[in-house]
């Protein structure tokens, strides 16, 4: 709550005392955090500071108040000497009239630093005082959850000290969330419904949420913690749960009092009441129904173990785990070991519900990855040329990094050294042992870095060749493709982003499939394959891959073969024979493939008359063509010819003129051919009645 006036007015006093040394302040170099608390160390303001500090930009620093630094000792402190001693300016505090300068400094601000830590406590406790005697007096403490709001009691403020004093708020009834209350409780208890089922359709009619609910959404453990929550019946529990600092960062996490706590209460407000006992009761019993089946399968904080690689058919650690996400919602997808789905889809925010399998997923980027590695040269030539730069950078910058991280592991060495002074002088504060844990674990970072540092400086230390790098690539392409805990550390280093799945329909079907795009850079696969690059001097130009997520499909694989035969100028009836399919099946293959590639289907008859062979067994008097052409050569009568062949005459007749036409020879005259023949006519016809 303050003032935005305070604020100008301090930097204003700043500003004077500047004047008043001589100086005049940048206002590019004046920094602040409005309505952010003191006692955090992560502030954009003071990190911009420190930055400009660290960068030598400023060479004397005017604080209003040594609180506007930091309001934890901790903190206060280590700021100061770090921006005296290591980068050399001069501190000036103008209400604790501490000046860098001047000797003694460190002892006067030590205890400022202590007050304004101090004042924090005070003002906590101050507060929580005035909660409790609010709660107590049936006022609203901010304590409103779903289900009811608060509103001015009128004329409260009145009895209110200050200037600007407000009314008191007072709890009451929200009708339109109270409804859905009541509803989530019906599905639940009478309907039977289950949580996931419940939070889709509250997705699906827009509900809304929680205002301090922090996603976007509704699902499961909302709706739960909705079932298990006693304010509905009209018992207010308040101060279940204290509030702790960490000292050295200032984000505030929670802690649970225990029952003796005075703080620890509960009042009971019939009046505020919007479920009935025995339905909050039956809610209760099925929901410990549920956790009581599943505890063997939950972690001490409630969250599932997981079900193991061999029931459930996943990786033991899965490939694409965290890298996919739907394009339509941006939600990720969620696995089950053997199908992935999009959240938001399970949850009811979005229209896309189609599922992947798993095995296919893992299998196609693979596959992309795979072919892009081996089959691009051009890519594979750019890669090395990147390689080579970025190596020799990376050579370069060796030196600054040692130097780097041995000023680290100072800086380190003395935050431990001062944790352990705290711990023998007999400090019990909870978070002491966990810090010093943690420090302990950076300097072995540290010196683990600095190892490899030094090893990668050696003489024999020399530029990686292209058949290094199609070696590593190899190598990279294997760790990929097998099943180990790291093969998801490296595709997550590899693709730039996510892999961003989008539904699309299949042709002609009532199916979709996935399509997905991702993207590769230089950057990336440098990163993967060599850690003395410094792929930081690369840009994040790469390759952008395009998988189909779609498995063979017998209809396609019919269609395909069909369009195939059918341009090779195959018939109907001899695709059908393949295919082993009607020849209406056949049909009906060729009008989806016209229709796919855009093109209007040949008409059949028109098609047939331009095929070299137009039925599938070849006729009579194809087959027997040659046979009469030698007999016809021979002299032999056609009479006779169609006698010996099994044929009529009108047959050896069309032979005749097919052999001939098949050649574009001109069909020879039966009239002329009769007159040139020895005999003239048949024996069969000499011996009928009337016959010479």
């Amino acid at each position: 709550m303050q003032r935005d006036e305070s604020l100008e007015q301090q930097q204003e006093r700043c500003r004077k005392a500047a004047v008043e040394h001589g100086f005049e302040i940048d206002p590019a170099l004046e920094f602040s955090d409005a309505a952010t608390s003191g006692t955090k160390r992560d502030r954009e303001g003071l990190n911009a500071l420190l930055k400009a500090a660290e960068n030598g930009e400023f060479s004397t620093l005017y604080l209003y108040s040594l609180s506007r630094l930091a309001r934890e000792s901790v903190i206060t402190m280590p700021l100061l000497k770090m921006v005296v001693h290591r980068y050399g300016i001069r501190v000036v505090c103008l209400s604790d009239s501490i000046d860098t300068a001047n000797n003694g400094w460190e002892l006067i601000a030590s205890i400022y630093a202590v007050i304004h830590e101090q004042y924090i406590k005070d003002l906590a406790q101050a507060v929580l005082r005035g909660q409790e005697g609010a709660f107590q007096a049936d006022f609203s403490v901010g304590d409103c959850c779903f289900g009811y709001t608060s509103e001015p009691l009128p004329g409260s403020e009145n009895n209110r000290a200050g200037r600007n004093s407000r009314p008191r708020m007072v709890r009451v009834i929200h009708p339109e969330q109270a409804e859905i209350v009541l509803q989530v409780f019906r599905w639940f208890v009478k309907e039977q419904r289950s949580l996931g089922w419940i939070a889709r359709k509250l997705n699906e009619l827009g509900a809304p949420k929680d205002h301090r609910s922090s996603t976007a959404d509704w699902h499961h453990a909302l709706v739960r913690n909705l079932l298990r929550r006693e304010k509905y019946i009209g018992r207010w529990p308040w101060g279940k749960m204290k509030n702790l600092r960490d000292p050295e960062t200032g984000k505030v996490f929670q802690k649970e009092r225990s029952e003796n706590d005075p703080l620890n209460m509960v009042r009971e407000l019939p009046n505020l009441r919007i479920v009935d006992d025995r339905t909050f009761e039956l809610a209760q019993e099925r929901l410990d129904e549920n956790e009581d089946k599943y505890a063997p399968s939950r972690r001490e904080g409630g969250q599932f173990n997981g079900s193991s690689s061999e029931t459930n058919g996943r990786r033991a650690e899965p490939l694409l785990y965290g890298l996919v996400t739907c394009a339509a919602c941006g939600s990720p997808f969620q696995s089950d070991g053997k199908r992935m789905r999009c959240r938001g889809g399970k949850r009811g925010t979005c229209e896309v519900v189609t599922s992947l399998k798993v095995p296919l997923a893992n299998e196609k980027i693979l596959e992309a990855i795979g072919s892009q590695i081996d089959s691009d040269d051009e890519w594979f030539e750019l890669l090395y040329q990147a390689l080579v730069a970025s190596h020799r950078e990376y050579q370069r910058q060796v030196p600054d990094a040692i130097l780097a991280l041995e000023r680290e592991k100072q800086d380190v060495g003395r935050k431990i050294k001062r944790l352990l002074d705290q711990i023998e002088q007999g400090s019990t504060h909870e978070f002491l042992t966990a810090r010093l844990e943690q420090r302990e674990q950076e300097l072995c970072e540290i010196d683990r870095k600095l190892a490899s540092l030094h090893r990668k400086t050696r003489p024999e230390t020399s530029s990686p060749n292209r058949d290094w790098l199609r070696q590593q690539l190899s190598q990279l392409k294997n760790v990929l493709g097998s099943s180990t805990p790291g093969a998801n550390a490296i595709l997550r280093q590899l693709i730039v982003g996510s892999i961003q799945l989008e539904c699309v329909p299949v042709p002609l079907r009532k199916q979709y499939f996935f399509r997905g795009r991702f993207k590769i850079s230089f950057r990336s696969v440098l990163s993967s394959v060599d850690e003395q690059s410094e792929p930081n001097v690369l840009d994040d130009s790469g390759v952008t891959l395009t998988v189909e997520f779609k498995e063979p499909d017998r209809v396609d694989g019919q269609r395909e073969t069909a369009m195939k035969m059918h341009d090779e100028g195959h018939l109907i009836v001899e695709i059908a024979a393949v295919l082993r399919v009607s020849k209406a099946r056949v049909t009906k293959l060729l009008d989806e493939g016209f229709g796919l590639r855009g093109e209007a289907k040949p008409d059949g008859r028109a098609r047939r008359s331009n095929l070299q062979e137009k039925q599938r067994e070849l006729p009579l008097y194809q087959k027997i063509a040659d046979d009469v052409k030698r007999l016809c050569d021979e002299d032999v009568l056609l009479a006779d010819i169609a006698e010996t062949l099994g044929a009529d005459r009108n047959t050896v007749t069309k032979a005749i003129k097919f052999w001939h036409t098949s050649r574009g020879l001109p069909i020879p005259d039966g009239r002329t051919r009769r007159k040139s023949l020895v005999r003239k006519q048949s024996t069969n016809d000499a011996l009928r009645p009337g016959g010479n």
